[in-house]
C-alpha cells in the first residue's frame, strides 16, 4: 500500500491529509505558528501523527502547497507576503532531510487546482483553470497531457516558462482603476478579493448573512462583484479556452449570490460561440482540503 501526505500552509491555518491512491484516509487542521522553527516543528510532528501506523517505506512522498513565489526548482520559498517568516526558506529540503522522505513543493493555488482537477469538481475535465477568491485572487492551470501507459493520461500543472503562470490576480481589468498592492492599477485582485467588500464598508461574512436574508444592499453588491468577476473570467476564457473554471477560496461560500451576474458578463464578453456554450463554471468540491489533496498529488503514484 502506497501513501502520500499533503500539506497546505496558509497564513492562519495548515491543513494535512493522508492519501492512499485517491482516497483521503486522515485529515487534520492546525493554526499556523508564528515562526519558521515552530512551523517546521508543527509540520513534522503532525506528519508523524498522521503516519504513526504506516511503515516509512510505504510513504511515497510528501507534498507541500504554499502561498507566494518559489524558485524554479520548487524547493525554496522566496518571499511569501503573508508568511514572511518563511522567506528564503528551503522548506522542502528541510522536511525531506528530517523525515527521510521525498518532499515536493508548489504554489498553493496550483495545488488547489490539481486537487479539484483529479479528485474534485474537475474530475471529468481535461483542461481546468482554478481560481481562488479570498484575501487575494489566485490562479492555477491543469491539463491532461501525456500517456502514463496505453490507457491512461495524467493531469499536469502548467507553470509557464519561468514558473509563474496563472498569476491572474494581477491582470488588468480596468486600465485606469484602483492601485493594487502589487503596484499596478486596475488589477483583477483589487476588484474580486476581500478588498472589494472592505472598501464598501462590510466584511464578506457579514454580507453573506445579509444576502441570505434577501437584503437588497447585499444582493446588489454581490451583483456588482459578479460583474467584475465575469470580466476577469471572460479574459481567461478568451486567452486559454479552458473546458472548466473551478472557483474556490473563502469568498466562494457566497457563490450562489454572485455567479448569475458573473455568467451574464462572461456571455457578453467571450468571443468563441463554442466557449460561450460549453465552458463550465463550477464551485470547488473539496472545500478546505483541495490544497492539501493537490499537494499530496504532487507526488506521482
Amino acid at each position: 500500500m502506497n501513501y502520500r501526505i499533503g500539506i497546505d500552509i496558509g497564513a492562519t491555518k495548515i491543513n494535512f491529509v493522508l492519501l492512499r491512491k485517491q482516497r483521503i484516509l486522515k485529515k487534520k487542521k492546525i493554526l499556523t505558528p508564528g515562526t519558521k522553527e515552530e512551523i517546521i516543528e508543527a509540520i513534522e510532528e503532525n506528519i508523524r501523527c498522521l503516519t504513526w501506523n504506516v511503515k516509512q517505506k510505504e510513504v511515497e512522498g510528501i507534498g507541500i502547497g504554499i502561498p507566494g513565489p518559489l524558485n524554479e526548482k520548487g524547493d525554496l520559498v522566496l518571499n511569501p507576503p503573508n508568511l514572511k517568516c518563511l522567506s528564503n526558506c528551503p522548506l522542502a529540503k528541510i522536511i525531506e532531510k528530517d523525515l527521510k522522505t521525498r518532499t515536493l513543493m508548489d504554489n498553493d493555488v496550483n495545488c488547489f487546482t490539481l486537487g479539484e482537477a483529479v479528485m474534485g469538481a474537475g474530475k471529468e475535465a481535461k483542461f481546468i483553470v482554478g481560481i481562488t477568491l479570498g484575501s487575494g485572487v489566485g490562479g492555477g492551470i491543469v491539463a491532461k497531457l501525456g500517456l502514463v501507459d496505453e490507457t491512461r493520461s495524467r493531469k499536469h500543472i502548467y507553470r509557464g516558462a519561468f514558473g509563474s503562470a496563472a498569476e491572474v490576480g494581477h491582470m488588468t481589468i480596468k486600465f485606469d482603476g484602483l492601485k493594487c498592492s502589487c503596484g499596478g492599477y486596475g488589477c483583477f485582485e483589487e476588484y474580486c478579493s476581500e478588498r472589494f467588500f472592505k472598501r464598501k464598508g462590510i466584511l464578506p461574512l457579514k454580507l453573506e448573512e445579509k444576502a441570505e436574508k434577501s437584503n437588497k444592499f447585499a444582493l446588489n453588491l454581490y451583483n456588482e462583484y459578479g460583474r467584475y468577476l465575469g470580466i476577469g473570467l471572460a479574459n481567461i476564457i478568451n486567452l486559454l479556452d479552458p473546458e472548466m473554471i473551478v472557483i474556490g477560496g473563502g469568498i466562494s461560500v457566497a457563490y450562489p449570490f454572485f455567479i448569475k451576474s458573473a455568467k451574464a458578463e462572461i456571455k457578453k464578453r467571450v468571443i468563441s460561440p463554442l466557449s460561450k456554450q460549453y465552458v463550465k463554471i463550477k464551485r470547488a468540491k473539496l472545500g478546505d482540503l483541495a490544497g492539501s489533496v493537490g499537494a499530496a498529488l504532487l507526488v506521482k503514484s
